[in-house]
């Protein structure tokens, strides 16, 4: 694919990359609907497959899944419709469409043990009062989803007219076990107070309007899109069809690059597709203030002074300050213009703070992308790192409690075409791993599943935040969980001609 030139009257660009087939390709991989603040989760389980397959027929035959053609025009970065709507399925949701074993078996083993299998759930820190058990949804086979519809409206009203629209065709094949909104009424900011969603991975082929500074190395398409080359210059591996299972042609060749020589043609399930994490994740708002105060209160001390320091040690434990300029670029004070920044917010590496002074080594941002310091040599570091990348399209909810308490978390959303090296390697490796950066007892002090009472092998003086300083550092002891796991799985979101498949009639 040719690369774009910047105008001034579209202002857009991409890397010359692979020819990407936006409009098979599902619009969340490249955008996350952010001109429709409100957003509904419904989970859903298969009553009758056949009514399923019917209902995703007309899905498709209707053009109602969103797609990412907007993403090839030049100057449109997504798409500007009245509503937005997504689809994804669960390895039991496929089987229940009449997914045959013998194509399950093409699919990731991640998939297909799902977010819940115990050794998963050791892998991911599902563990205590966040274990698959205390879930509200995906957490055991009656709560399990088959389906998850992500509805995307302009306010409540609208959201509930767009769903109440869907329900009235979907009731008789399928059964809601779960609904969950979130929203973006406060704009970009997550549930602890900070800005969210500024670093991404800059997509070869995709046309953007940031410059290269605000964003980092290009990524080949294969990282998040199934049927491309990936980091490694290899096809990700893809769900595969026999020929004999599709008798309408429905589904794209396997290229004859990735073909075994000898063996049968088989069709291609994956292109254009992808796997999507969905996890519900609480947040322990009042929780995390708490802890940040007693650990920066200094006796003595005027009130806008500790004020300060509270401030400065949550963006130590975050890596970015509340308005999201990084202690990268400002490591004692906020600098709310560079927070708002586009370009600058994102354009630092950690090379030159190899001991993490300005920002800890164990702070969440450092761990969620370590840049230039994973390796010795930087630009090897940043290719490294470039091969653990995901997509986020997380949304902050607010749920009501039946004490009449509000419960405060995310709806953490992420696209990767391998489970396993992208999503569970940075949660494994990077967030839970105490060892990471060469410390030895201290996990991600945000996301990390530090101390938690409800796990019995805990002990609170195991779990520690080390904030670097002159003349001395600040080591904090018994650093609590701050967020739980409240339900998840992960989906297979596919292209819309593989829906177009999943919907319809074939012998198995």
């Amino acid at each position: 694919m040719a690369a774009q030139t910047v105008t001034s009257e579209s202002r857009t660009a991409a890397v010359p990359g692979e020819a990407l087939e936006f409009e098979d390709i599902q619009g969340l991989v490249f955008f996350g609907h952010g001109h429709l603040k409100y957003s509904r989760y419904v989970f859903l389980r298969v009553k009758d497959g056949a009514r399923a397959r019917a209902w995703l027929r007309t899905l498709v035959e209707r053009e109602e899944v969103t797609t990412a053609s907007g993403k090839q025009h030049p100057g449109l970065s997504e798409a500007k419709g009245e509503h937005a709507l997504q689809v994804a399925f669960t390895a039991s949701g496929l089987e229940h469409l009449g997914v045959s074993s013998e194509v399950m078996t093409t699919f990731l083993q991640e998939f297909r043990e799902g977010m819940r299998d115990r050794r998963r759930a050791r892998i991911l820190g599902d563990t205590g009062g966040s274990a698959p058990e205390k879930w509200q949804f995906g957490g055991s086979d009656a709560t399990a989803p088959h389906v998850v519809l992500v509805l995307f409206g302009r306010d409540d009203a609208d959201l509930d007219v767009f769903h109440a629209s869907h329900r009235e065709r979907y009731q008789d094949a399928l059964e809601e076990v779960f609904i969950q909104d979130a929203d973006m009424r406060q704009g970009d900011t997550e549930p602890f107070g900070f800005r969210d969603g500024i670093s991404f991975p800059y997509i070869k082929g995709v046309p953007t309007t940031r410059t290269p500074e605000a964003l980092g190395l290009p990524v080949n398409a294969g990282e998040f899109i199934l049927g491309y080359h990936n980091a490694y210059g290899q096809y990700p591996f893809s769900p595969l069809v026999p020929r004999s299972q599709d008798p309408r042609d429905l589904l794209p060749e396997v290229p004859r690059s990735q073909r075994v020589p000898g063996e049968p043609r088989p069709k291609d399930l994956g292109r254009n597709g992808t796997y999507l994490v969905i996890r519900k994740l609480r947040q322990d708002v009042k929780g995390f203030w708490k802890f940040v105060e007693e650990n920066s209160r200094v006796p003595g001390k005027s009130a806008e002074e500790n004020e300060a320091n509270k401030e400065l040690l949550a963006a130590k434990l975050m890596g970015r300050w509340k308005s999201g300029a990084p202690l990268a670029l400002c490591p004692l004070k906020d600098d709310p213009k560079l927070g708002e920044d586009a370009t600058g917010n994102n354009h630092f590496q950690f090379g030159d703070d190899p001991h993490g002074m300005k920002c800890p080594l164990s702070s969440h941002v450092r761990r969620a992308n370590p840049r230039d310091t994973l390796v010795e040599d930087p630009q090897e570091s940043t290719r490294l790192t470039a091969r653990h990348l995901i997509i986020r399209r997380g949304r902050p909810y607010r749920d009501t409690l039946p004490q009449g308490e509000e419960e405060q978390g995310l709806m953490f959303v992420a696209l990767n075409t391998n489970i396993g090296r992208q999503f569970e390697f940075i949660q494994q490796t990077w967030m839970n791993n105490p060892k990471f950066n060469d410390l030895y007892d201290s996990k991600d002090p945000i996301a990390g599943d530090n101390y938690d009472p409800e796990y019995p092998e805990d002990d609170p003086k195991d779990y520690t935040a080390v904030v670097p300083g002159v003349p001395m550092r600040q080591r904090i002891s018994g650093l609590p969980r701050f967020v739980h796991m409240r339900g998840g799985d992960y989906f297979f979101l596919p292209g819309i001609k593989a829906l177009r498949y999943l919907g319809s009639e074939r012998a198995r």
